[in-house]
């Protein structure tokens, strides 16, 4: 396949996928790996895709929400840095906390074994049966299930928790834009993380440093409100935030 017509291939296919893996685009070009990552690089110099950790995601208007199978494979080492730091540092014995349908807070599970007697409430689906399967004491929201994120939402899910406090929660987020804006591309998992916001007494959100930058369509807070725990960040994502916010770098 001549190289202008195989990146044309590609950058279609992000397009409509919204984040895609280097395998992936390998396996649909029939081209090694090492060839993908020049062609993403070339891409991306012409601003028609952005590379992240593993592979690239759309630059078209705003994000959509990314298959799960995807989300749990990108940037998976700092997920788990990310996850046992948020769980070492402000995780205490017999919490109740929330942990919400994110990849980064899903990874948090075996550390919070470690801890006696935590109880969770989340509305993850494969956050709910890997506590369970870790022996942790859980509750799952009812409502509505997203087929693409496998998060529960809706108005039944927010009526809950509407009833419960938490000593703190744990929620991910699809970007952190320049003004401290914590976005999501669903209103309805945007209503949910403000819901957390609220009923908790600490707010923690966990982000690789992909999201640094990124703006989606919902807004559910802010944060120059919260505590941030990343990976180690460059100067040039610690210029994107806004001054003061309360950053935790998992090294």
């Amino acid at each position: 396949m001549l190289t202008q017509k195989r990146r044309k291939l590609i950058e279609n296919y992000i397009n409509q996928h919204e984040l895609c893996r280097v395998c992936d685009l390998s396996e649909l070009t029939a081209t090694s790996e090492s060839t993908i990552r020049r062609d993403l690089i070339q891409l991306e110099k012409k601003g028609l895709v952005k590379r992240v950790h593993g592979g690239a995601q759309s630059v078209k208007n705003f994000a959509h929400d990314v298959s799960q199978h995807i989300r749990f494979t990108m940037n998976h080492d700092d997920k788990v840095r990310i996850a046992r730091y948020a769980v070492k540092h402000y995780v205490h014995e017999n919490d109740y906390l929330f942990i919400d349908a994110g990849t980064t807070s899903y990874e948090m599970v075996p550390f919070l074994a470690e801890v006696p007697g935590v109880t969770i409430v989340t509305n993850g689906i494969e956050t709910a049966l890997s506590a369970v399967g870790h022996g942790i004491s859980t509750m799952l929201l009812g409502g509505k299930i997203k087929e693409d994120t496998h998060a529960v939402v809706g108005e039944s899910a927010l009526q809950q928790l509407q009833n419960m406090n938490f000593a703190a929660c744990f929620i991910g987020t699809n970007g952190i834009d320049r003004l401290g804006n914590l976005t999501t591309p669903d209103p309805e998992e945007a209503a949910i993380k403000k819901m957390e916001i609220a009923q908790s007494d600490h707010i923690y959100v966990l982000t690789d440093a992909s999201k640094i930058g990124e703006r989606n369509f919902a807004i559910f807070g802010n944060a120059k409100n919260i505590t941030v725990i990343t990976t180690v960040l460059n100067t040039q994502h610690k210029n994107t935030l806004p001054a003061k916010v309360d950053l935790k770098e998992a090294k």
